[in-house]
C-alpha cells in the first residue's frame, strides 16, 4: 500500500524534531518550565503588595526584561509533535510578553483594578460547614457617588464559604486585598491576568455585556446589573439562565466538533493544507479543473471556516468548564455573565465593513491587551483624544501587536516559515481600513444620501474584497507551519462512515498527539512536554 503524503509528512516532522531533541538543538514545550516566566514570575510579583513602596515598584522594569529574555529562549528552542502544541507554544511565549507588559508598564492593577465578587446580600446571612454563622456588613458610604458600600472583608475566598444564591446576593467591587493572605492576593493576580477581556472586571472591554463602571471603584461598592444589556451593541451576547447557557455552549461544541471532522477530512484531499505554499506539489483531479482564482477563494474559504470552528470550539469548552467549576471551588467569582459570546454580530461587518471585521465581529480576546500601549499614550497626553492621527496610531500599534503573537506561533512550528507573512497580513487590515475610511468619504460627495441597504452591499463588498486579496499571506503561513496535519477531534464521525482514506480509522489521536513525561539533562529540562 502507498504511504500517504500526509502520513508522510507527519513522521518526518516529528522523525525531525525528535531528532534535534535528542541532539539538543530543540526542546519539547515543557510544563511547568514554560511557565517560569509568565505566568508564574508575573504573579508572583503582582502579588506582592507595592502601592506603598515606590522602590519595589520599579523592580517590575527587571521583571519584564526576564519575562521577555525567558519567553524569547522559549521561542527559539521549544516546539512539539503535536501541530496544535508546537504553534501554542509560540502563542504562550509572545503573549506572555504581551501581557507582562500590559500589566508591568501599561497598566497598575494594584492601584486602580477591581473585579466584581458575590456576597451575601444585606441582612442575609448563612453558615460554613462548620455550623458559624458567617454576616455580611454593611458600611455607611463614603464614596462621593453616595452609594453604599459593603464591607468585603479580608479575602473573597472567605465568601466561597457562603450559601449564596442569586436571590440572597450581589456582587461587588473588590480591589487589590493588599492586607489579605498571601494566597487571596494570588487568586486576584492570577484572576486578573487570565481574564482575556476583563470580564468581571472594571476594565473590562466595552464589547461585551457589562456593568456601569465607575470612575473611581470603592472597595465593597455593590454593582448595578439591572442596567447590564443582553445584548450589546456589537452583538455579544449573555445568558440570564443556567440551563440556557449550558444548551447554547454544548451545541456549538456538537456542531463545530462535526465541521472540525469534515476539514480535517476534506482539507488532506488538497496537498496545499498538507505540504504549504511553498513545496511544489500536483494538484488531485478535483481541483485542477479550477481557475487560480476560485483554488485561492477555496483555500482562503476552508481555512476561515477552520479558524472560527476552532476558536468557537475552544472557547464553548472553556466556558463550560470555567462556569461549572468555579461555582463549585469559587462560587464568589462564578456567574454567567463572565461568559459572553466568542463573537459579536456579523451585522457589524454589513454597517462598518472591515472595521467591524476586526473591532466588533471577530472574537475580541486579546483586545484589551492590544490596546494597552495606545491607551497609556493617550492617558499620559502623548496621543490626542478623537484625533484622526491617534486612532491610526493605535489601530497599527494592535495590528502590530497581533502580527508579533502571530509570528511566533509560526516560528515555533518545525517546519521552516516565513516570519513576515502575519505581521504583514494584520497591518495590511489597517491599511485596509483607513482605505476604506477615505473611500467611503470620497463616495459620498457623489451619493450624499445612500440608502442602509447601499451602504451594506459596499461594506460587504469592500470587506470581502480586502480580505480575499490579502488573506492568503495569513493562509499561507498556517499552511506551512502544519497546522493543519493535527488531529482536531479524537473521534471522526465522518471516518467511520467512510469519508475518510480507506486506511483510515475512526480513532484519530496517537501518542504524538498527547503530553508524555520527559527527562531532560537538568531537573529543570524534566517535565511534562506537551
Amino acid at each position: 500500500m502507498a504511504v500517504r503524503i500526509d502520513d508522510a509528512v507527519r513522521h518526518a516532522l516529528r522523525s525531525a524534531f525528535t531528532q534535534a531533541v535528542a541532539d539538543g538543538r530543540a526542546k519539547p514545550l515543557l510544563m511547568p518550565y514554560s511557565l517560569l516566566g509568565a505566568p508564574v514570575l508575573l504573579i508572583l510579583w503582582l502579588a506582592i503588595p507595592h502601592t506603598r513602596r515606590p522602590w519595589l515598584y520599579q523592580t517590575r522594569w527587571l521583571v519584564v526584561a526576564f519575562i521577555t529574555v525567558f519567553n524569547w529562549r522559549l521561542a527559539r528552542e521549544m516546539s512539539s509533535t503535536n501541530m496544535a502544541c508546537s504553534y501554542a507554544a509560540g502563542l504562550h511565549a509572545a503573549w506572555g510578553i504581551i501581557l507582562s507588559i500590559d500589566l508591568l508598564i501599561w497598566k497598575r492593577p494594584q492601584f486602580v483594578s477591581a473585579r466584581a465578587v458575590r456576597v451575601l446580600s444585606p441582612g442575609k446571612a448563612s453558615h460554613s460547614a462548620n455550623g458559624n454563622a458567617v454576616a455580611t456588613v454593611e458600611a455607611d458610604a463614603s464614596g462621593q457617588n453616595g452609594l453604599r458600600r459593603r464591607k468585603v472583608g479580608e479575602s473573597a475566598s472567605s465568601h466561597d464559604n457562603l450559601q449564596a444564591t442569586p436571590s440572597n446576593s450581589e456582587f461587588v467591587w473588590q480591589t487589590f486585598p493588599e492586607d489579605g493572605p498571601f494566597w487571596e492576593r494570588i487568586g486576584w493576580v492570577w484572576d486578573c491576568a487570565s481574564s482575556f477581556r476583563g470580564s468581571g472586571w472594571n476594565h473590562s472591554i466595552s464589547s461585551i455585556p457589562r456593568p456601569q463602571i465607575p470612575s473611581v471603584v470603592q472597595s465593597g461598592e455593590p454593582l448595578d446589573l439591572k442596567a447590564m444589556p443582553l445584548v450589546t451593541g456589537t452583538g455579544y451576547k449573555r445568558h440570564v439562565s443556567e440551563a440556557a447557557f449550558t444548551r447554547d455552549r454544548l451545541f456549538k461544541l456538537a456542531f463545530l466538533y462535526l465541521i472540525l471532522d469534515f476539514l480535517s477530512v476534506f482539507m488532506m484531499k488538497d496537498p496545499y493544507f498538507i505540504l504549504g505554499p511553498d513545496r511544489p506539489h500536483d494538484l488531485p483531479a478535483h481541483l485542477t479543473r479550477l481557475p487560480w482564482w476560485l483554488l485561492l477563494l477555496y483555500r482562503e474559504l476552508f481555512s476561515l471556516a477552520g479558524f472560527l470552528s476552532a476558536i468557537g470550539a475552544i472557547f464553548s469548552l472553556a466556558d463550560l468548564m470555567q462556569y461549572w467549576s468555579l461555582k463549585v471551588l469559587c462560587p464568589s467569582r462564578s456567574a454567567l455573565w463572565f461568559h459572553s459570546t466568542t463573537f459579536g454580530s456579523f451585522s457589524q461587518v454589513l454597517d462598518r465593513g472591515l472595521a467591524g471585521w476586526w473591532g466588533a465581529w471577530w472574537h475580541q480576546t486579546f483586545r484589551q491587551q492590544f490596546m494597552g500601549p495606545a491607551s497609556y499614550l493617550l492617558q499620559q497626553g502623548y496621543l490626542k483624544k478623537d484625533s484622526e492621527m491617534s486612532k491610526a496610531i493605535a489601530m497599527f500599534i494592535s495590528f502590530a501587536q497581533s502580527g508579533i503573537l502571530h509570528a511566533f506561533g509560526s516560528m515555533t512550528t518545525i517546519p521552516a516559515t516565513k516570519l513576515w507573512r502575519s505581521p504583514a497580513f494584520f497591518l495590511l487590515q489597517g491599511v485596509g481600513m483607513l482605505t476604506q475610511e477615505k473611500l467611503a468619504r470620497l463616495a459620498k460627495s457623489y451619493f450624499p444620501e445612500p440608502s442602509r441597504a447601499q451602504i451594506r452591499v459596499a461594506n460587504v463588498a469592500f470587506t470581502a474584497a480586502w480580505m480575499y486579496a490579502t488573506a492568503w499571506l495569513f493562509t499561507d503561513d498556517i499552511a506551512s507551519t502544519g497546522l493543519w496535519l493535527l488531529e482536531p477531534v479524537p473521534i471522526s464521525p465522518l471516518r467511520w462512515m467512510g469519508y475518510g482514506h480507506p486506511s483510515d480509522h475512526w480513532w484519530r489521536w496517537d501518542l504524538d498527539q498527547l503530553p508524555k513525561w520527559h527527562v531532560g539533562k537538568h531537573w529543570w529540562d524534566t517535565g511534562f512536554a506537551l
